[in-house]
């Protein structure tokens, strides 16, 4: 019979096949992927039979069929078998009477015709793949579709990033189904079970599990296990924190590193804004310093804080390689505040300073409004004088310089040297809207400006009240203190090292009695006066400068102070600390399970790290496995004996199928996308994600709590879902600081009390020595076993050799 085609006007359209012309007699409709002799064959079983309803049911969901009339009776037919009522042609057609559908279907005919399309009704199931496979095509040629309009039209002005997050999602809702998993009868159990066991018994009880590399361990737990959660957590850090008045720069200003919060901008070592994504709880009683910068900065950090520094073993590499025309054969690494105290000056008879600190890269903000043009403000703040609306800039290039930026000057009257406004009211009220007029500073707006609206206040402010030094170093000098704290921020935030020298002098009151010069080096244009943009090339060329490291002075203990660190979002895990902008940095019992996994026993395993980048985990692995000191691999003081042993390792760690992502701000949605792929490619036995803290959905969510129970759950589907261990580095709260033995216990567990309930394992590490360095049971941990849910719980001693990045089984060392 006849029937109109009811498709709503959703549903893909016919499109013209590719490289075919207009002309009608050379063309064909290319329809979507479907089969209705399919659809209509599987909802003519299921009225037949009702054993074909539980088959299908499975397979199918109800937008998985072509037709909205066969989505119709599928439901229909559906509500019926869940009401435990029949469903045939009858009861259909009544209920389809009863909802207002049967005449738009065409009637109960055509519940007869299904009926006698269907070949027989026991392959309702097979018919039903089929739709199911049709089904899928289709989400594809949906989702290809989605995925072509947002390539040309974006998604509502949303960023890149956001756009390709949302084409993989519209790949990944194509066989993102619920499926349910086939009912087993206990006999068909059995046997396989039986193996199981024998299988165990046959290995002397070895773990049948991916091994830890922990015998005490291994068992306990027997390995871990295909589908497993396991939760692996300490304290976050257990170091590397900054004292809480540590000022932090920002892009709209400064905070302190006791304010900062989750979600709040800082600046990166690159000079672009990077999120925080993770901060600790504030951390009381750990040992503290004062580290001190040649351009005399001081910063207060705790012993394990973590810096990137540069040795002279390595600036010199670096010189070397320069004249050689190749890459250095070492370069920063990362160092510690006591493993900088201890190698603070050189070994050689001048013992000279040996760590150095780079400077991050200039700001990268965007253009501003500002009240009045940079290079005007720097004038009038250079200039000096005692008039509101002058300045004592004298040169016509700086008249010139300021009237194209929309102001007109006049020379002053009365023989004085200088320029001033000639609408001075308007001119004034600029001044005082910018908060200027009578305390000479540089706004906030300013200092978080440009770098080329910076660069000229910077100008402004050298070609009237800088110098030249006959060595080719530039100087600006001024009696205002508040003003030469700003300059210093200015040129700290434009990459250049500055450094602050203050002298007496004979001022008409105590407040400007004291003159500030603040001194910098750069080849770069700093001028735009050519006498002196000249005389800075003529005497710069001849000293040959470059520029002068930031070295750290002194490392010095100073009482405990309560201490915070922060993570940012920035592949580097480094950002800006101090007033100085000084480049500081932002886990190592998961890899020893991927250690024991891959290099011991020769199975895939990955790890997924938000925290540390490739070659910090490959370094750790490294030192790990040859049992040398990371501290020695990182500061290039490794001995012919380190190298042999690292030789000798070298071919088994080559050959360890471990595969590590440093992707930054990784979605579990991207994890579990790579982990299907190596599961497919490389048989994937183990899942190591590096830590939970610091995932992100990148969605609003109403709490952090609500999206880390989001999270866990779906590690625990993930874990099921490719049937391998998944191990998830999680934090601790504060409490076991509260306590008089430090011991932590399940209810320590950060944000979510939902990462508990869906583990199988929770192993809870415990480091005597962390509080108490005198404590006697040093270099040892307790792998606390706070739940098992397929055995007891119990403790596990090892050794902990942080200085090779492992922790090692006492029964075998």
């Amino acid at each position: 019979m006849a029937l109109a085609d009811d498709r709503p006007a959703g549903r893909p359209r016919p499109v013209r096949a590719a490289g075919e012309g207009s002309d009608p007699g050379s063309t064909f409709d290319r329809q979507p992927p479907q089969d209705l002799t399919a659809e209509q064959s599987v909802l003519g079983g299921m009225l037949l039979s009702k054993d074909a309803i539980a088959d299908v049911v499975e397979v199918l969901q109800p937008d998985d069929f072509y037709r909205p009339a066969h989505q119709t009776v599928y439901d229909c037919i559906l509500d019926l078998y869940g009401r435990g009522e029949p469903a045939d042609a009858v009861t259909v057609s009544s209920e389809l009477q009863r909802r207002g559908d049967l005449i738009r279907l065409g009637g109960a005919p055509y519940l007869h015709t299904l009926i006698a399309t269907v070949p027989t009704a026991a392959n309702a199931a097979y018919y039903a793949e089929i739709v199911a496979e049709k089904a899928i095509l289709r989400r594809l040629v949906e989702a290809g579709t989605r995925i072509v309009q947002l390539g040309y039209h974006g998604a509502d002005g949303a960023e890149v990033n956001e756009v390709v997050d949302r084409a993989q999602a519209a790949i990944y809702e194509v066989t993102e189904r619920s499926t349910s998993e086939d009912y087993v009868a206990l006999e068909e159990l059995l046997q396989p079970t039986m193996d199981e066991i024998d299988a165990i018994a046959s290995r002397g009880g070895v773990a049948l599990g991916v091994p830890t590399g922990f015998a005490d361990l291994d068992a306990a737990t027997n390995g871990l296990h295909p589908g497993q959660m396991i939760v692996v957590a300490a304290r976050p850090g257990l170091g590397k924190a900054l004292a809480l008045d540590t000022p932090l720069p920002t892009p709209t200003g400064w905070t302190t590193m006791g304010e900062v919060a989750v979600g709040d901008q800082l600046i990166g070592a690159d000079g672009l804004p990077t999120r925080v994504v993770a901060a600790t709880d504030v951390m009381a009683g750990r040992p503290c310093f004062e580290v001190e910068f040649s351009d005399g900065a001081v910063i207060v950090a705790d012993a394990e804080h973590q810096w990137i520094t540069e040795t002279r073993a390595t600036r010199r590499a670096r010189q070397e390689a320069l004249v050689r025309g190749a890459a250095p054969r070492v370069g920063p690494a990362v160092r510690t505040t006591t493993q900088i105290a201890a190698t603070l000056r050189c070994t050689t008879s001048d013992t000279r300073l040996n760590h150095s600190v780079a400077m991050g890269a200039p700001l990268q903000l965007p253009p501003v409004e500002l009240p009045v043009e940079p290079y005007t403000l720097g004038v009038w703040l250079g200039g000096g004088g005692s008039a509101p609306t002058a300045s004592t800039a004298d040169a016509p290039e700086i008249a010139e310089y300021v009237q194209g930026e929309g102001y007109r000057v006049v020379r002053l009257p009365d023989g004085r040297s200088g320029i001033g406004f000639v609408s001075s009211s308007t001119i004034q009220d600029l001044l005082r809207t910018a908060g200027v007029l009578h305390d000479k500073h540089i706004p906030a707006d300013h200092q978080r400006a440009s770098e080329r609206q910076r660069r000229a206040l910077l100008a402004g402010l050298m070609d009237t009240a800088g110098t030249i030094t006959t060595t080719g170093n530039l100087q600006f000098t001024g009696t205002s203190r508040r003003l030469a704290e700003d300059v210093r921020e200015l040129v700290n935030g434009l990459g250049y090292r500055c450094s602050v020298t203050t002298r007496t002098i004979r001022g008409r009151r105590l407040a400007t009695s004291t003159a500030y010069t603040l001194t910098f080096t750069t080849e770069d244009d700093i001028f735009r006066l050519d006498r002196k943009r000249f005389l800075h090339k003529e005497r710069s060329s001849a000293r040959a400068h470059r520029p002068r490291p930031r070295y750290i002075t002194d490392v010095r203990p100073v009482p405990s102070v309560p201490v915070r660190c922060v993570e940012v979002d920035n592949a580097a895990h480094l950002y800006l600390a101090g007033r100085s902008m000084v480049p500081t940095h932002n886990s190592t019992l998961g890899l020893d399970f991927a250690r024991s996994c891959s290099v011991k026993h020769g199975l895939t395993s990955a790890v997924f790290s938000l925290e540390m980048s490739k070659s910090e985990i490959v370094m750790r692995l490294l030192s790990a496995e040859a049992r040398i000191r990371l501290a020695d691999m990182r500061a290039g003081r490794m001995s012919d004996d380190d190298w042999t042993r690292m030789a000798r390792r070298m071919s088994e760690i080559s050959e360890a199928p471990l595969f590590i992502d440093d992707s930054p701000n990784l979605t579990l949605m991207e994890i579990r996308a790579k982990a299907r792929r190596l599961k497919q490619r490389n048989d994937l036995k183990l899942v190591i994600l590096d830590y939970l803290q610091l995932m992100t959905s990148g969605r609003k969510v109403e709490s952090r709590q609500q999206e880390v129970s989001e999270f866990s759950r779906q590690i625990k589907l993930l874990a099921k879902e490719l049937e391998v261990p998944v191990v998830a580095i999680s934090q601790l709260n504060r409490g076991p600081e509260q306590r008089t033995d430090k011991r932590p216990m399940l209810s320590d567990l950060r944000e979510s009390g939902s990462i508990e309930q869906d583990a199988d394992m929770v192993i809870l590490l415990h480091r005597p020595d962390a509080f108490e360095r005198d404590d006697p049971r040093a270099g040892e941990a307790d792998l606390i076993l706070a739940k098992h849910r397929n055995g007891p719980t119990s403790t596990i001693t090892v050794a902990h050799q942080l200085h090779y990045s492992r922790f090692a089984d006492l029964a075998h060392g």
